[in-house]
């Protein structure tokens, strides 16, 4: 009878041990994620916070819209050859388009020669 309560104990004891450690790395991995979840948030904040800030509205307002300070003059250069077209640079499907935006570590990506018209 002994020998039974002993392996009975034996057991448990070891489904307790294995289970105990299976939830220690399901923890640890969550931990991870969080992190790297919290990381993501705070490089969207930088990002929404550029996008509300004067600097890149009149950024876009030059480059897109064509629009000018007070005082200041546009001036449109036409060249009389085409300048080569720099590279395309094609980004892999769920890149990080924001790090780019920013300046940070550029996505992988493969340049591609331009396209002759």
């Amino acid at each position: 009878m002994a020998a039974l309560a002993f392996a009975y104990l034996s057991f448990t004891t070891s489904r307790y041990v294995i289970h105990n450690y299976e939830l220690h790395q399901q923890e640890s991995q969550v931990r991870r994620e969080i992190d790297q979840l919290n990381k993501d948030h705070e490089q969207l904040v930088a990002v929404r916070d550029y996008l509300k800030s004067d600097e890149y509205i009149q950024d876009v307002a030059r480059r897109v819209l064509g629009l000018v300070n007070p005082g200041e003059t546009l001036v449109i250069v036409n060249g009389t050859t085409p300048a080569a077209a720099p590279p395309v640079v094609q980004q892999t499907p769920g890149s990080e388009w924001w790090k780019e935006l920013l300046g940070g570590a550029a996505p992988a990506a493969t340049p591609t020669p331009p396209r002759g018209r």
